[in-house]
């Protein structure tokens, strides 16, 4: 048991080394919302469900499972179409064939972990990990042409003024996303954010789908680091889930709802 231990804290070494372990970065960044629910959260939270068509953009493989799983399960449970448009395939700036094959490791977990959460459809594109902010016009005019294609109710991204994990390329792509929402006059609500006015309450299966599908991304949540993960999403959506009266939730800053 002790040179298990010894070795999985070696892996960990090694994997924070070599520019992974976001589940730690995420953990540091993942705050009790310090606001409560206002008297329309009911209201927002069924118009929020009510939406047909949905677009989830993300900067990474993985970013929206962390904080948008809960949501996107209860939506494709209502019978909508759910679309992740993801920044980057996660090459953590590496070179050759290093960042070819992690590309294509975390390509095919997005893939499986789309497929946990219901079937989720998702587009990669293929802008510079650690440095999307460099390409955000041109995110911002492939999102203009996906939601032209798609023509979705809402879009779901990064909060661009509010944001509490802030890597570069998050802000990147959140920038995109508002840059694009601006021109199509699309709705938009953000999550990763401080200051949230949407609480999404589900129950243990929706949650023990979240956890399954965050554990898709076996390269960014090995064996060693997911009772980590559990640990810390477990306390944020059950903590917010209290406010609501819902056994876990997750936060959402929607502009203009109230």
């Amino acid at each position: 048991m002790r040179w298990a231990v010894i070795a999985a804290l070696i892996a960990f070494v090694i994997l924070a080394a070599l520019g992974g372990a976001a589940l730690i970065i995420v953990a540091a960044h993942v705050p009790i919302a310090a606001n409560r629910p206002s008297a329309y959260n009911d209201a927002l939270a069924r118009k929020i469900l009510s939406c047909r068509n949905v677009l989830f953009v993300g900067a990474h493989p993985d970013d929206i499972e962390f904080y948008c799983s809960g949501l996107i399960v209860s939506l494709k449970r209502r019978g909508s179409q759910v679309t992740f448009a993801v920044g980057t395939r996660g090459g953590k700036g590496r070179q050759g064939k290093a960042k070819q094959r992690l590309e294509n490791l975390r390509s095919h977990h997005q893939l499986d972990a789309a497929r946990v959460l219901g079937g989720v459809d998702v587009v990669l594109f293929d802008y510079p990990d650690k440095d999307l902010s460099s390409r955000v016009e041109e995110f911002a005019a492939k999102l203009r042409q996906l939601i032209a294609q798609r023509k979705p109710d809402m879009i779901v991204a990064w909060d661009p003024h509010h944001i509490y994990n802030p890597h570069p390329d998050h802000i990147a792509a959140a920038r995109a996303a508002e840059m694009a929402v601006n021109v199509v006059s699309c709705a938009i609500c953000y999550y990763g954010t401080t200051q949230p006015n949407l609480w999404l309450g589900f129950e243990d299966d929706v949650f023990r789908v979240k956890l399954k599908a965050i554990r898709a991304h076996r390269t960014e949540v090995p064996w060693f680091l997911y009772p980590f993960a559990k640990r810390f999403l477990t306390k944020k959506d059950k903590t917010e889930g209290a406010k609501i009266g819902a056994a876990y939730a997750e936060t959402y800053r929607c502009p203009n709802s109230e």
